[in-house]
């Protein structure tokens, strides 16, 4: 098994062990090192399990590739993601941050779940190529689920 079939693997039972995560892979040639991204912050800097996950992980990647390196990081960090390999989805993976002002979604991540509540809020679509513009604002009923990520119908 190569060091990719190995990560490829472990990040397949990864993200049904922690369903609330986006994972991102790639491998640096040069520095013989491999990159492994996880979303959300919250979950990579103070969710326990994942912690202990990591570890466990780095540990066995070690002893069985001591000539190679593997590297955690989340969307924060210095360096990035420049060349994706593999993204993975966990099935409760919601891109809003907890941190920003302002939340953007990636339309093909969204998962709309049909539901009715009395609460609503604004949404303004808007591009991202240099100055935003305003395409269009409308309201949608929303309810947060008990893992606190947003629903809309």
């Amino acid at each position: 098994m190569t060091p990719k079939e190995f990560i490829t693997k472990e990040l397949g039972c990864f993200i049904k062990k922690f369903p609330q995560v986006r994972v991102r892979y790639e491998f640096h040639e040069m520095s013989n090192a491999h990159f492994v991204e996880i979303v959300p912050n919250e979950v990579y800097n103070l969710n326990e399990d994942y912690i202990s996950w990591e570890i466990d992980m780095w540990e066995r990647f070690v002893k069985l590739f001591p000539e190679e390196g593997i590297c955690f990081i989340s969307d924060d960090a210095l360096v990035g993601i420049e060349n994706v390999e593999l993204t993975l989805y966990g099935t409760d993976y919601a891109p809003v941050s907890t941190v920003r002002e302002s939340i953007t979604f990636d339309p093909i991540t969204i998962l709309l779940h049909q539901s009715v509540t009395k609460r609503t809020f604004d949404v303004t679509v808007t591009e991202s190529k240099g100055e935003s513009h305003t395409i269009e604002t409308t309201q949608v009923p929303c309810e947060y689920s008990s893992q606190t990520y947003l629903l809309a119908a």
